[in-house]
């Protein structure tokens, strides 16, 4: 079996388990027993059950919205990460919602964050005054405030008691910078 294989088979396997249960947190065994493989093949892949859980939840998202064209609409791309939050909310929302939010932003942010950089590049045109898309450094730093801040509404928009896809939309286009076109 590829590591890739195995990769894609625990990643399977720990969505399955959560699935069925969101409520408790999924252990290595359930894991292993759900994707046919062996804690040693568990461990060679990843460090622990919430690690995995992030990394699946994170690459189901972003397989999404990098599946849309490169200059894809914001809305469409926002729309999309948040009917994948709505679909997973129990699991977001979930007893361990504060360990899977921590390492979720430590898998999303910087891929949000290198998207936001080609984004900025795309929309230069629009870009405010004495903003230099040939420094680089100047282009991370707004791409790293843009994705933190999606980081964090995120984590806002799953403590609402009912989180509404169109709502969030709306308050995303209401607080986005005005170079960022919608």
């Amino acid at each position: 079996m590829t590591n890739h294989n195995a990769v894609e088979r625990l990643r399977a396997a720990v969505l399955e388990v959560v699935t069925e249960n969101p409520y408790e947190e999924p252990t290595v065994a359930i894991i292993c027993a759900a994707a046919a493989l062996s804690r040693s093949e568990f461990h060679q892949h990843a460090s622990s059950p919430m690690q995995l859980l992030s990394e699946a939840l994170a690459d189901d998202l972003l397989t999404e919205i990098e599946s849309l064209s490169p200059s894809g609409d914001t809305e469409v791309r926002a729309r999309l990460a948040l009917e994948h939050i709505k679909r997973w909310f129990e699991v977001y929302r979930g007893p361990f919602r504060q360990e899977l939010m921590a390492m979720l932003r430590q898998t999303l942010a910087p891929a949000l964050q290198s998207m936001n950089e080609r984004e900025i590049h795309d929309r230069a045109a629009s870009l405010p005054a004495g903003i230099d898309v040939d420094d680089e450094s100047e282009v991370a730093f707004i791409a790293a405030y843009i994705a933190g801040g999606s980081m964090a509404a995120i984590e806002r928009w799953i403590e609402s008691p009912e989180p509404d896809v169109d709502s969030g939309i709306k308050l995303l286009r209401a607080a986005s910078p005005s170079f960022w076109v919608w």
